[in-house]
């Protein structure tokens, strides 16, 4: 595919510049250019070709924006970006309180939300293949243009992303419990862990079960405030279901041991089915 035109990227870490990549080696673009508040991280996504060109502000014409910022400050850089690109879309993980924020909804903003990630950030984590074969969840109003849709579904597909629309209500109820319920209860866990222990002489089970705690802050503190209802919700959920497990401690062992063996079997069930 020949490249026909530019891309603004706005936000130059993990997701955004894996994006960035990942169209430069499909050739979807002529040039990328990157805006992020943070000169250095800015500076480094020009040092490792994530961006050709950097700007304090963007200014110009482009066929289309990436807003890759933390949720909170995804609104504020759409509004900014329709101005200047065809096509704008964003990669947080939140939909319903962005698309609230912006009403009414530019008709060239495309929600989006690519299920992909890594234990690194920034543009020194990037990599062009952080989307092949994972699900991206598009979520467009009814003022979205059906021709923004499909034009931002065939960046995801030529970059080996699975496109799948959803509502956005109904996606933020499912990674309520998918995703941000569990960092939620890895960031408690780990706040109470080291009030009480010294964690020095920890196992592979806790690394394994904490490893999502040590998330960007600055990211997480968006996600769950954003999305705050529906993951009360969830964690209210878990809170019951917790105190009926305390309460089989004390119950015969048979009846604790069938209830660890169904939750393993589902465990597994999903280890067999892939991402969702």
């Amino acid at each position: 595919m020949a490249p026909s035109g530019s891309l603004l990227l706005i936000g130059t870490g993990l997701v955004g510049g894996s994006f960035a990549l990942a169209v430069k080696e499909a050739g979807l673009f002529n040039r990328v250019v990157g805006v992020d508040r943070d000169a250095n991280a800015l500076a480094e996504a020009l040092a490792r070709g994530v961006v050709d060109e950097t700007a304090a502000l963007p200014t110009g014409d482009y066929e289309a924006a990436c807003v890759a910022v933390p949720v909170g400050g995804v609104a504020e850089w759409v509004r900014e970006a329709q101005r200047l690109a065809a096509v704008v879309f964003d990669v947080g993980s939140v939909k319903q309180s962005v698309i609230e924020t912006l009403r009414p909804t530019p008709s060239c903003f495309v929600p989006c939300h690519p299920i992909a990630g890594g234990s690194g950030g920034g543009a020194r984590a990037a990599r062009a293949d952080l989307f092949r074969g994972r699900p991206v969840v598009l979520t467009p109003t009814p003022a979205t243009d059906a021709d923004a849709v499909e034009t931002v579904r065939g960046y995801w597909q030529a970059v080996g992303g699975r496109v799948l629309v959803e509502d956005a209500a109904a996606h933020d109820e499912r990674f309520a419990l998918l995703s941000h319920l569990p960092h939620l209860v890895a960031f408690a866990f780990v706040e109470l862990a080291a009030r009480r222990e010294e964690l020095d002489d920890i196992g592979a089970g806790f690394r394994d079960f904490t490893r999502i705690a040590g998330a960007d802050a600055d990211v997480w503190t968006d996600i769950l405030r954003a999305n705050a209802n529906p993951v009360e919700k969830r964690l209210n959920d878990l809170i019951d279901n917790l105190r009926s497990f305390a309460a089989a401690l004390g119950d015969d062992r048979e009846s604790l041991r069938t209830r660890i063996a169904n939750a393993a079997e589902h465990r597994r069930g999903l280890g067999a089915a892939g991402p969702p």
